[in-house]
């Protein structure tokens, strides 16, 4: 329930610029709201300007896959700020693919030289056995799934100095008072 929750969106019907423009071109006001006759045009240019302003805002956060990619972190406990996190997937929704990696050539991005420690697909997996001296690291609060709130966190899981176990994103619930390792019953990601 808590995921089809999630995925539910709400955003202007592509008809309500229009709308709105042909009701003020109509001369259509509501009860009590018919501004002086002198300021009608300065009134219409602006809820034009409001609502082409909104449009381009929807356009740009268009549905589809978004790449994250923050760096630079200790995330594989080698005791360098050097590593890094990608993130493929949809705003504020499913993770279709987290990469982390050893940012070699000090580019601050993933590059093609940079050294892989882990990759995995859609959901959270333990990758190899697992191994005595496990360490979690976790940061938060950003934004690592491209939804534009810094709501959520990355958790790692590793042997120092260098192998890492497995890695997810989770996000913080809105209005929840989270401390940094306050991932407990956070939604995975």
């Amino acid at each position: 329930m808590d995921r089809a929750l999630g995925g539910v969106r709400f955003r202007p019907r592509a008809s309500l610029g229009p709308e709105v423009l042909g009701r003020l071109r109509r001369g259509e006001r509501s009860e009590d709201a018919v501004p002086p006759r002198g300021l009608r045009p300065a009134f219409a240019a602006v809820a034009a300007a409001l609502v082409l302003a909104a449009g381009t805002a929807l356009a740009l956060r268009a549905p589809g896959p978004v790449v994250v990619d923050r760096c630079c972190y200790d995330l594989d406990g080698g005791g360098d700020a050097d590593d890094g996190v990608v993130v493929i997937g949809e705003r504020d929704a499913r993770v279709h693919q987290l990469r982390i990696y050893e940012d070699l050539d000090g580019s601050g991005t993933f590059t093609p030289g940079d050294l892989v420690r882990l990759d995995r697909g859609g959901s959270p997996a333990m990758h190899g056995a697992p191994a005595d001296g496990l360490v979690t690291v976790e940061h938060c609060c950003l934004d690592f799934d491209g939804g534009g709130p810094a709501d959520d966190g990355l958790l790692v899981i590793g042997v120092p100095p260098d192998r890492v176990v497995m890695a997810a994103i989770y996000e913080r619930p809105a209005g929840a008072e989270a401390r940094p390792a306050d991932s407990d019953g956070f939604l995975l990601r």
